[in-house]
């Protein structure tokens, strides 16, 4: 099992949320935190359907793609409308900061809170394999956390798991949100 803040989606997500585009597609995922102070107007509303639908299409290509890109040539763009990559173009740099702060801050709350990547979600399979009474099946198990608000988790694949910053220090919120999924895979 993996445990790492995603560059990538942190990047999609802030521009989705500086584009005031809907936070319900392809699933539900709440705004980023710290809320945005300001942003980018977008003209008509089919400009905003589409860019919706293309951003839509974007942020599913990003979560399938197990690369860590970490630059504008590498976030698989290169397919989607014209309009999404001049918007991305336009949010760009903010939105790489954002991200880039978030990732430092991800890392420097695991290294003040004594835990390592492994550590967080190891301690929990150990408790669910208390529970079950034996030795957890051998799974993989990809979690990326992601900078948005309250304590959310949604498991888009069999094998990945995105959830915020809230669920991935908080035992408890681990144990009711991850736990369900920790204990089917380790059956």
């Amino acid at each position: 099992m993996s445990l790492d803040a995603s560059w990538p989606l942190s990047v999609a997500l802030y521009i989705r949320d500086a584009l005031a585009l809907p936070a319900t597609q392809p699933f539900f995922v709440p705004p980023v935190e710290p809320e945005l102070p300001e942003r980018i107007p977008v003209q008509g509303p089919l400009e905003i359907r589409l860019l919706a639908d293309e951003w839509e299409l974007w942020f599913t290509a990003l979560i399938n793609n197990r690369s860590g890109s970490r630059s504008l040539d590498e976030l698989l763009l290169e397919d989607r409308h014209l309009d999404l990559q001049s918007a991305v173009e336009r949010c760009f740099i903010a939105a790489q900061s954002a991200a880039e702060l978030f990732k430092l801050s991800f890392h420097d709350e695991l290294m003040r809170s004594g835990k390592n990547h492994a550590a967080i979600p190891s301690r929990l399979v150990h408790t669910i394999e208390k529970e079950l009474g034996h030795s957890a099946a051998p799974f993989e198990l990809a979690v990326r956390v992601l900078p948005v608000q309250g304590q959310w988790l949604h498991r888009p694949s069999p094998r990945l798991v995105l959830m915020s910053s809230a669920v991935a220090f908080d035992p408890e919120a681990q144990l009711r949100l991850l736990g369900p999924v920790l204990r089917e895979l380790a059956r």
